[in-house]
């Protein structure tokens, strides 16, 4: 359902003030907590393990495995590619993986062994990277005809603060002579416009799990996690159009379209979980986790800036531009989540582990905040144009995810570990990013020295991703596609006491 995806890169808002999209909504949705590097060299299959600090977040059952006390800590390094055409960009932060500790408590009782409480930090989310979209030459259409379509119509004064008033400003749109709130552009039929996008992505997305677990007769463990997640999410983007051609009719030479915006807040959401080990050698989990409920801040500037070959009739300069700034609180609830896990011990030797995750994107919604676009709305001939809580299920479907993993002992002191992660597209049949699958290949080594263990692991995550410049209506530039690689390092040192 391509033509229903208006919100693309440049987040482009068609009624009212900036508002929050779909793409928002999935951001935040879509979490990767594989926390630990041994977690993580297994592909984050651990929900019918437990006895790590990382199965806080996913499933809470494992915190009664602990038989003893830990402190841990993951640090990692991450190597950010994004290739789009031959421009390849990279970013490479440093990231605290995971922090925390468990206390066990051994009550004086014959079938309940531990109650443990935990406390742990886990990076759900990284959002640092660099893109680059540049150099496509396109003679059919120009984000130019989308704010022409999307101002004609509308005097001076209602024009959208966010996007046709600023193009107003900078003379990118200008009211035709002796007529009615009709407008005009300042490039002609058969110009070429060459055009380029750059975007810079900082943030994370971290969870604080305050846990309990208690084990019964080896056979039962029983968990649950209040988990309390932080935003800080900041989104700088140029878009730039330059009007190419040996013969140029139009007097505008380039213009660039700006936003850089932030988004912070926190969010709460409550787990529960269990692992059944009917015999030795069988593991059993199921783990639910509730909605997290956030509270969000968006500060927001956009800005358009022009440089004209000569000046506009009437004027003196040939730089023109505005700016507009803003800020929103609003809320989103994002979906439920369902683990179910399966994993066999052999002989104390080796380990096999599969988790499989139920995810339904559609159920994400926003609400609150006053102005901002959640619901759709109408335009200025009645048609009505979806807003983010339509798109949310017009775009998203429910996924099926997969984790697998697999450890060997080979001796008391070194373990061997691979794992491998499918994290299915949220977007449904026909969609532009239907195929948006991530998945990821991981591995790693396991040292213990009894009272402490280090453990490291390598994950390389891949995606692709198609994306538009701009999109309104039957107005859509060619699509871009974008292919992401994530390499990370990581590394566990924890203590047992």
């Amino acid at each position: 359902m391509k033509t229903l995806y208006y919100t693309i890169l440049l987040l482009l808002c068609t009624s009212g003030l900036m508002a929050q999209t779909e793409a928002d909504a999935l951001r935040y949705s879509r979490i990767f907590p594989f926390g630990s590097a041994r977690v993580t060299a297994m592909g984050g299959a651990f929900g019918a393990l437990g006895g790590d600090l990382s199965v806080a977040t996913m499933n809470p059952g494992g915190i009664g495995v602990f038989r003893s006390s830990e402190i841990s800590f993951t640090s990692v390094l991450d190597f950010t590619h994004s290739k789009s055409g031959n421009r390849d960009m990279e970013k490479n932060p440093y990231l605290i993986g995971n922090l925390g500790f468990v206390i066990a408590f051994h009550p004086i009782h014959e079938k309940w062994k531990n109650i443990n409480f935990a406390f742990n930090y886990t990076n759900l989310n990284n959002f640092n990277r660099n893109i680059y979209q540049g150099g496509y030459i396109n003679d059919k259409n120009s984000l130019l005809d989308v704010w022409l379509m999307e101002a004609n119509g509308l005097d001076r004064n209602s024009l959208n603060e966010f996007t046709t008033s600023l193009a107003y400003d900078a003379y990118l749109i200008k009211l035709q002579p002796e007529s009615k709130n009709q407008y005009e552009i300042p490039i002609v039929a058969g110009d070429s416009m060459r055009q380029s996008n750059y975007i810079r992505e900082r943030g994370f997305q971290g969870e604080y799990a305050l846990s309990v677990g208690a084990n019964y007769d080896d056979k039962f463990y029983f968990g649950a996690t209040l988990g309390i997640q932080n935003i800080h999410y900041k989104h700088y983007s140029t878009y730039m159009e330059t009007v190419e051609g040996k013969e140029i009719d139009s007097k505008l030479m380039w213009f660039d379209f700006v936003q850089d915006y932030t988004t912070s807040g926190v969010g709460i959401n409550f787990k529960v979980g269990a692992i059944y080990r009917p015999i030795p050698e069988l593991r059993l989990g199921l783990a639910i986790h509730t909605p997290t409920y956030y509270s969000l801040t968006d500060k927001v500037i956009n800005g358009a800036y022009s440089q004209f070959i000569e000046p506009p009739a009437g004027e003196e300069k040939t730089q023109w531009g505005n700016h507009a700034s803003a800020s929103f609180d609003y809320n989103l609830k994002t979906p439920w989540r369902f683990i179910a896990s399966i994993a066999t011990v052999l002989g104390q030797r080796a380990i096999l582990s599969v988790d499989y995750e139920f995810v339904d994107y559609s159920s994400a919604k926003f609400s609150g905040g006053d102005g901002l676009n959640y619901y759709g709305t109408e335009d200025i001939n009645g048609d009505y144009i979806p807003g983010a809580n339509d798109m949310i299920k017009y775009v998203y479907r429910n996924t099926n995810n997969l984790r697998a993993g697999a450890e060997f002992r080979v001796s008391s002191v070194l373990s061997l570990r691979g794992g491998y992660s499918y994290t299915a597209s949220p977007y449904k049949k026909g969609e532009l990013n239907e195929k948006n699958d991530i998945q990821t290949i991981s591995g790693g080594l396991g040292f213990n020295f009894n009272s402490l263990y280090v453990d490291l692991a390598y994950m390389r995550k891949y995606s692709r991703e198609q994306s538009l410049f701009y999109a309104y209506k039957e107005i859509e530039s060619p699509v871009i596609q974008t292919k992401y690689q994530d390499n990370q390092f990581r590394l566990t040192v924890g203590i047992r006491f």
